[in-house]
């Protein structure tokens, strides 16, 4: 893979805010994980999303992990100010690789 492969511009990719984190949230039913213990803190499904609509966006952006998201390929951004894992210096969100492997140009 090259460095093409890992770049992804956030002008390509819809930047959620908090109406379309509730309406994501909305696709889906908590309680298996809520049951399960992968969710803390609530007792129901209905319950968790009425919590969201209280929510600020960094909440919705640390639960769901993104910032951005293409919605034809799924393919999720999280552009707040990551540092690379190699070298450390702060990435600009068009060095940002795949969710959760964030490394510069330089590192790739």
């Amino acid at each position: 893979m090259n460095c093409q492969d890992y770049m992804m511009s956030t002008k390509d990719l819809k930047r959620y805010n908090k109406k379309d984190f509730l309406s994501y949230a909305s696709g889906f039913d908590y309680q298996i994980d809520i049951d399960e213990g992968n969710i803390t803190g609530f007792k129901s499904d209905d319950e968790i999303k009425q919590s969201m609509k209280k929510w600020k966006i960094n909440e919705f952006r640390d639960f769901y992990g993104f910032t951005h998201k293409n919605n034809d390929s799924g393919y999720e951004l999280d552009a707040r100010n990551y540092k690379c894992l190699d070298c450390l210096t702060t990435l600009k969100p068009d060095y940002t690789s795949q969710k959760n492997n964030y490394y510069c140009a330089d590192c790739l």
